[in-house]
């Protein structure tokens, strides 16, 4: 029965040792030539391959080689995408002997894209930029994992990469020192986050024995003791066959991909090691509470976490469903009391952190102005305490398991999703399929499970409370974490994008997609920050979030509870061209998210009491909005670059503006927004197109929107004549650099060539290009990350160069930077890189398009600003037609001057002995999906 502990068969022993021996034979026994189950397996070699086969569906093919890799293959057919994933039990936990040394993470930079014994490190780079692809590494508690996403074609050159990394790494003298030196400068620099010193804070509260309550990381004084030698000896001891999970996903023959991986590997063998025996961490009898001040945190932010469970525990399943009725989304109980009734707080939410390797912990996460704290915890108390007495409603718990299925659902779309799945679920279980049986384990809870768990593990008096407070304590030294090619177009969807335009002036796309039971809308108008005034600087971001907070059909509770009750998502927003509402869900419920949707776009009400909610909010968020160094350094450089422009403002506003909006103010901006000859409709997912279009029709057919013309064009922005130099001070213990240039409008046709002189510049998705082998690469260890980016903008536009390091480096770091954007509008780009740039550029634009979500989200961007529904798809040949000379002759026009913006330490003693953490997973934070402004999509919106 799902969720119960099996009951023990007992057998007497000389039964039970014949069991063994016949099961071992048949484990063991040669692979037939040519079996049903795995075609054409009999051309592997047999003594590579083995015959240990697990359990596999149609179109997975799941091995252990007779090294001991674990081979995970799924096929994904048509999606022209694939995603190589190692894994490799290697985590800070198992260091052993140099525990607390960071060993586990210094590998991970070490064995990434490094020297091994078939390529040099300059060859591997070269390689990775061929693929074009997204490749990462990170570690955590438990594992190092390293992965490629690039095109179908290309699966096999990603293979040979991954395992050469992880089996064939020499850990190159020169390399390893220098990647030394890269990590102490990651550890300084990660000080200024507060989010990940509070999790550093709340691991060594909640845990006093396990090794998991040491930053993956290590400690500064440990790891910098830490040779090449150690790092020899753990890498042969960690990184063996049978430490590893190889897992693929994507438009792959599975066989095909078993067979290579067998005869790549056929050399390695399995080695001998001594188990290594984790401490098992005490039970916890008393409350545990630590604080810590920080100059840079402007509100109190505190985790309060119960004793939890393993992932593979019973009562797994109760905990789950009782965290998202405790505080997932607006539905949440504490997100009803403390956010919506009592506003008591910036953010609530709860999560139950299970991992494999230890006993987890029930965590609720807060945000709160200091003058309410600790005083919230009492409300928090009363509402588990309910929740303890009298457990929770036949709604909250099938709204708790429709969420886990949707997003069970929801994850399934990549090849990067699949082959983590499957890796993941196989690391921690040993099941492949564990996260489906995991939604059949969810899909067995009761109302009494989950008040039996609330009873047994939400005990106050074992409490564990971490809180990061705003002040002038010093630092601890450190901190921890959370633990296509040039054929490959984007998806062609000439023929299965179908546009309709009723006569009010609306734009309707639809792309039906059966392969997944699921739908996306994605609304957007033109608005955003393009549409604030002089004065209403924050406007757009509060009449965005505001949609979704009552309707004149709907109170904001009940619009929660509609999309939370499905398991959907009900979003809204504005950027800086754009303002949206989007939806996804299961396709059942397409209809009732459409009347969602509407209703939030054409009936807002605003009510004067969630004005006041946001207000507040805002208010609070702009006196933390420097906290983060990109956030505060974006910010003021825009604030320079644009001057008066809307651009220039900031979203969320001033302290003087945000005090002074009136509900006039909101409904006048929503009025100016909302209007159908500016709006698209795009639903993609699985439903009829003929069926979809009649409720669209009911739904926004009478829209008319009130009488407007033509939103007036700021002036355009001055472009820059001169080189300027901007510098502040803050409380942040590292420098950071921004080299902004002058650049292009959305609309420039000569945008793919400013794509491909970014790629060129600093990569897309993944490090790479010439600023990162400048200060990364080769001999240089002057910063930890690097990025350039592109913002489009109506009009106007800026291209920049974003870092950050220590101020030791500061002046050679800025002086690199600017020599390479000399450089490029100097001297002409070999064809050989020229031509990596443009595959770099066509298989990152097919990837970021993998799912229907970003699919239907792009079209209707790039309709609403007059690029048309269909640009994604010839954009692919526009790269195409780039030449050097396009780079060289582009380079020269935007390159000529900068604006250059710092932001310095203001108590520079501070500087040496302080570290921190930036969460190794997030090395490349600026990929073109993620950047606050760096995608030129989401800088379009």
């Amino acid at each position: 029965m799902k969720g119960k502990r099996p009951v023990p068969v007992r057998f007497k022993p000389a039964v039970l040792l014949c069991c063994l021996a016949a099961l071992l034979c048949l484990l063991w026994l040669p692979v037939p030539a040519e079996s049903s189950e795995a075609p054409g397996i009999g051309s592997v070699p047999e003594r590579a391959l083995g015959a240990h086969r697990l359990r596999a569906k149609d179109g997975d093919a799941f091995v252990v080689l007779q090294n001991g890799l674990t081979v995970l293959v799924r096929s994904k057919p048509g999606g022209n995408a694939v995603s190589a994933r190692v894994l490799v039990r290697a985590g800070s936990i198992y260091e052993g002997p140099y525990l607390t040394g960071g060993l586990s993470h210094y590998l991970e930079h070490v064995v990434f894209s490094g020297t091994t014994k078939s390529f040099t490190e300059d060859q591997a780079r070269k390689r990775l930029e061929e693929l074009g692809g997204a490749s990462n590494a990170y570690t955590s508690h438990d594992r190092t994992v390293y992965f490629i996403n690039t095109s179908a074609e290309n699966w096999r050159e990603a293979l040979d990469l991954l395992l050469s990394f992880v089996l064939e790494c020499t850990l190159d003298p020169a390399e390893t020192a220098r990647e030394k030196a890269v990590i102490q400068q990651e550890i300084r620099m990660g000080e200024n986050s507060p989010q990940r010193e509070l999790w550093k804070l709340f691991m060594q509260t909640a845990y006093r024995v396990h090794p998991v309550r040491h930053p993956v990381i290590g400690y500064e004084e440990v790891f910098v003791r830490q040779d090449r030698e150690a790092l020899a000896r753990y890498y042969d001891e960690r990184y063996q066959p049978q430490n590893m999970v190889l897992a693929v996903a994507g438009d792959v023959d599975p066989w095909e991909v078993v067979r290579f991986v067998a005869d790549k590997t056929r050399s390695v063998a399995r080695s001998s090691a001594e188990p290594l025996a984790l401490p098992e961490e005490f039970p916890q009898l008393t409350l545990r509470w630590e604080e810590k001040a920080l100059p840079m945190a402007r509100m109190n932010q505190a985790m309060v976490g119960f004793p939890s469970v393993r992932l593979t525990h019973e009562d797994l399943y109760a905990l789950d469903v009782l965290a998202i009725v405790v505080g997932d989304g607006r539905t949440g109980r504490l997100y009803r009391r403390l956010k919506h009734r009592d506003n008591s707080v910036l953010d609530v939410g709860a999560f139950n952190w299970t991992p494999s390797y230890v006993p987890g912990q029930f965590v609720i996460s807060l945000t709160v102005p200091p003058e309410n704290w600790p005083r919230v915890l009492d409300a928090v108390r009363e509402e588990l305490s309910v929740i303890k007495e009298y457990g929770i409603d036949d709604e909250e718990l099938e709204r708790a398991k429709k969420k886990v299925i949707a997003q069970h659902v929801f994850g399934k779309e990549t090849a990067s999703e699949a082959a983590a799945s499957i890796g993941g679920s196989y690391f921690d279980t040993g099941d492949p399929y564990f996260e489906d049986s995991y939604v059949e384990g969810i899909r067995a809870v009761t109302r009494d499970d989950v008040r039996r768990t609330a009873r047994k593990y939400l005990v106050f008096d074992r409490m564990n409370v971490a809180v990061i407070t705003p002040g002038e304590d010093s630092v601890s030294p450190s901190a921890t974490p959370p633990g296509a090619s040039s054929s490959a177009d984007t998806p062609d969807e000439t023929e299965s994008v179908i546009v309709r335009r009723p006569a009010n002036g609306l734009t309707v796309l639809m792309r039906e997609d059966h392969e997944l039971p699921y739908a996306t809308v994605q609304i957007y108008t033109r608005g955003g920050l393009l549409l604030e005034k002089e004065g209403e600087e924050g406007l757009a971001a509060m009449t965005g979030s505001l949609l979704t907070a009552g309707t004149r059909r709907y109170s904001k509770m009940e619009m929660a509870e509609k999309i939370e009750n499905v398991g959907g998502s009900l979003n809204s927003g504005c950027g800086n061209n754009t303002c949206f509402v989007s939806s996804k869900v299961l396709r059942e419920d397409l209809e009732s998210a459409l009347d969602l949707v509407s209703s939030a776009l054409l009936e807002p009400v605003f009510p004067e009491e969630e004005i006041e909610k946001k207000r507040k909010e805002t208010l609070l968020a702009i006196e933390r909005q420097d906290e983060d160094w990109q956030a505060e350094l974006m910010r003021l450089f825009r604030s320079h670059f644009f001057g008066s422009h809307p651009y220039g403002h900031n979203r969320l506003g001033t302290e003087a503006s945000v005090k002074r909006f009136t509900r006039e103010h909101i409904l006048a901006f929503h009025a100016r927004m909302a209007r159908p000859e500016r709006t698209v409709v795009a639903v993609y997912g699985d439903f009829r197109a003929g069926e979809v279009m009649k409720t669209v029709e009911k739904l926004f057919g009478k829209w008319r929107g009130e009488a407007a013309g033509e939103p007036t064009r700021p002036d355009p922005v001055p472009l820059l004549t001169e080189d300027r130099v901007i510098v502040k001070e803050n409380e942040k213990t590292s420098a950071a650099l921004f080299v902004g240039t002058n650049g292009l409008p959305l609309n420039d046709p000569r945008r793919p060539a400013l794509d491909v002189l970014d790629a060129l510049i600093s990569g897309i998705g993944y490090p790479g290009g010439r600023l990162h082998e400048a200060l990364r690469g080769g001999e240089a260890d002057l910063v930890y990350v690097v990025h350039a980016f592109p913002f489009l903008g109506i009009d106007t536009g800026f291209f920049g160069v974003l870092t950050q390091t220590t101020m030791e480096n500061l002046e050679s770091v800025e002086a690199i930077v600017l020599d390479n954007l000399k450089r490029v509008a100097e001297e002409p780009v070999s064809n050989e890189e020229f031509q990596t740039a443009k595959e770099m550029v066509l298989t990152m634009h097919y990837l970021s398009l993998e799912s229907l979500e970003a699919q239907a989200q792009s079209a209707a961007v790039n309709e609403v600003l007059g690029l048309g529904w269909d640009y994604d798809r010839r954009y692919p040949d526009m790269v195409r037609s780039v030449t050097a000379d396009d780079i060289l002759s582009l380079a020269r026009e935007l390159f000529t001057n900068t604006l250059v913006v710092k932001t310095l330490p203001v108590r520079m003693s501070r500087l040496q002995p302080r570290a921190a953490w930036i969460s190794a997973s997030n090395r490349w934070m600026f990929s073109r999906a993620k950047s606050m402004e760096g995608s030129s999509s989401r800088a379009m919106r």
